[in-house]
């Protein structure tokens, strides 16, 4: 699908279901251009408060369809939880995508706030948060070394992969991201180590040995603050400590 008939496309869909719409965008590949057969129609679309606020997948025109339906007071919320989260959604959606409607400016404003957002930046870790992710990634690692055979080595190395990338991305303060994003943004954030992170885990799928990815993950701990095992303490929230309901 072209641009231009994404956008038709697009539009269309906020005529039709959301006539009341003060503003709409269109992101996603399509509206980069990168589209595939494959590819969703992304759309955020904004309407007046009070509305309701809910994100739907449906078909449109015989294609997937993510609509993300929003109010200006919700959708800053939204960005505010991509910084406390790390990872971009709503704020990618709506900075880098193509204006279907903008009734007095809306849709321009909304824009203005992602891109704030998106220089801003994820929120650091907490400490609390930042020893969970090292204790994780500790734990997975060294599972890894200990794996008996190559399937337990591929199942351990994808969850390891993710966490070791998360924290990464977190220890040099970038955005993160899920699925193919991780990838790009380790690739774009952390060339480097992000790059030998990705090639070990690729090398060790395709029937390498487990020593590379563990001494990569050890590099990424140690730029995280070093392994973590010993000390590690959680304390159990309120609701487990009370017992179960009678």
């Amino acid at each position: 699908m072209e641009i231009t008939e994404a956008v038709d496309a697009a539009q269309a869909l906020v005529r039709e279901r959301f006539p009341e719409a003060v503003a709409a965008f269109l992101g996603g590949s399509l509206a980069r251009g990168e589209g595939t057969d494959t590819s969703d129609l992304d759309v955020v679309v904004i309407r007046p408060a009070p509305a309701e606020v809910y994100r739907e997948t449906l078909v449109w025109r015989g294609r997937p369809a993510e609509v993300f339906v929003h109010t200006p007071e919700s959708v800053r919320t939204m960005f505010a939880w991509d910084r406390a989260n790390g990872v971009p959604t709503m704020a990618s959606l709506c900075a880098d995508s193509l204006v279907l409607r903008s009734v007095g400016g809306a849709a321009e404003q909304v824009a203005s706030w992602a891109r704030d957002t998106l220089r801003a930046g994820p929120r650091p870790l907490s400490a609390d948060a930042l020893a969970l992710r090292r204790y994780t990634v500790t734990d997975l690692r060294d599972d890894l070394l200990d794996c008996r055979d190559a399937d337990e080595r591929l199942a351990v190395a994808a969850l390891l992969h993710v966490a070791a990338g998360e924290l990464l991305l977190a220890a040099v303060g970038a955005w993160s991201g899920k699925g193919k994003w991780l990838a790009r943004r380790l690739r774009a954030a952390a060339p480097d180590l992000g790059g030998r992170l990705l090639a070990d885990y690729r090398a060790l799928a395709a029937g390498g040995p487990a020593e590379p990815l563990g001494a990569t993950v050890t590099a990424v701990l140690d730029l995280a603050g070093g392994p973590l095992l010993a000390g590690d303490r959680r304390t159990a929230g309120p609701s487990l400590l009370a017992g179960p309901a009678d």
